[in-house]
């Protein structure tokens, strides 16, 4: 068991510095996050509980000055590249809310119905249903931003019978989706590494649900895959899959963005979007992709601009060694 579920809790609530720094390790922290990573430790650690004591660490001094010290160097980049003048006011906030995502997607499949929904908001639900309404199905698109993992087990909840999530076998394997209740598990269509065979494979699964009125769920901002479209975001140029949109244009499918927001306390507020329009007849099937993309990048590069902390932190560090819209835009892949 951590170390960390042991402290007293005059230690916990009142400890000094000094005190906590002696008790804080690097190695202490990874093997306490290692505990919260495992199917025992979504199980066993209260949901209330596990929040308490990430937020309390996050807001150690040992926790910014070394366990997190380069992610909060990254943001300040970020923040420099992209002229973002608040970013000192999302620390430590952006520690809490992007440490053990895992082990809070696993443990809230875990709690009742009732508590489950006095943690997680859904908004603009209406949306998806009219979307579903016309019996195409829905391509719901996420995007590494805030706490996406939610859409594996919400959808289930809310009782909608045919859900498939697209996702990389490594994330298939890890504790948000293998320590998943079982009864809440989505249908998972897995790539490895986006050959062709791979995404022939995946495309018909997908359009076997689309085509039976259900939803198909991917992340619209994803790097795998051998093409994409050269896009401007943020000042930065870099590649978008376009396979959201391509697999709506090839079914009738409505794309619904969705957007998955968590605060300090563990709470989650799940916004769903009006449908993307998809042109008209005027349009080629190009200029199609191109519109949908577009719409979908202005919803996401407001949401970066506007919230930073909820960046996943690897696409933050992708994101300031990509090359500047001001050299020359590469060819597409």
């Amino acid at each position: 068991m951590p170390f960390w579920l042991h402290l007293p809790s005059e230690v916990l609530q009142n400890g000094s510095t000094e005190t906590i720094d002696m008790i804080l390790t690097t190695n202490r922290i990874n093997k306490a996050a290692a505990f919260f990573e495992s199917e025992k430790g979504s199980r066993w650690i209260p949901y209330s509980t596990g929040n308490a004591l990430i937020r309390w660490f996050c807001h150690t001094d040992f926790a910014r000055r070394e366990y997190f010290n380069k992610r909060e160097l990254i943001l300040r980049e970020f923040a420099r590249q992209t002229g973002l003048s608040h970013i000192e006011d999302v620390f430590p906030d952006a520690f809490v809310v992007n440490f053990q995502k895992g082990w809070r997607a696993a443990k809230l499949s875990y709690l009742s119905d009732k508590d489950f929904f006095r943690r997680v908001e859904v908004i603009g639900k209406q949306h998806l249903d009219n979307a579903l309404s016309n019996g195409k199905g829905v391509v719901l698109v996420n995007s590494h931003f805030g706490f996406a993992e939610i859409a594996l087990t919400l959808f289930s909840r809310l009782n909608y019978p045919l859900f498939a999530t697209v996702v990389r076998e490594k994330g298939a394997n890890s504790i948000k989706v293998k320590g998943i209740k079982k009864s809440f598990e989505p249908v998972l269509l897995q790539f490895k590494d986006q050959s062709n065979e791979e995404l022939i494979r995946m495309l018909f699964k997908a359009r076997q649900t689309l085509q039976a009125g259900g939803i198909v769920h991917l992340l619209g901002d994803g790097y795998h895959g051998k093409s994409s479209i050269s896009m401007n975001f943020l000042g930065k140029v870099r590649g978008f899959r376009p396979s959201f949109a391509e697999l709506a244009l090839s079914t009738g499918a409505a794309v619904v963005p969705m957007i998955a927001r968590i605060n300090t306390r563990g709470n989650v507020s799940v916004d769903l979007y009006p449908p993307l329009d998809q042109g008209d007849e005027t349009m080629s099937h190009e200029e199609k992709i191109m519109h949908l993309l577009t719409q979908y990048l202005t919803l996401l590069s407001g949401c970066w601009k506007k919230e930073p902390q909820l960046i996943n932190w690897g696409f933050v560090e992708k994101f300031i060694r990509q090359v500047s819209d001001a050299d020359q835009m590469p060819d597409d892949e």
